[in-house]
């Protein structure tokens, strides 16, 4: 079973870890309520709406958790 999760933050960053070939964004806020700085794997529309609009912007919703080394999380 994944392990579904909310989260919400503010974009710090448009990178991505070696190991993720997909669209990602560098997130600090929260994941189920517990601190966290994380990647957040967003579908093409997500991650074109997030460059368009640029870093700070509010981010929030569920996901699932790829990865906790380092964090990642997918949205769903």
């Amino acid at each position: 079973m994944k392990n579904h999760v909310y989260y919400e933050g503010v974009v710090i960053g448009v990178e991505q870890p070696e190991e993720v070939g997909e669209p990602c964004i560098l997130v600090h806020g929260r994941i189920n309520d517990k601190d966290a700085e994380f990647y957040l794997i967003l579908d093409a529309a997500s991650y074109h709406e997030v460059l368009r609009l640029g870093i700070g912007q509010q981010v929030s919703g569920r996901g699932v958790v790829e990865s906790t080394s380092p964090l990642i999380v997918r949205k769903i």
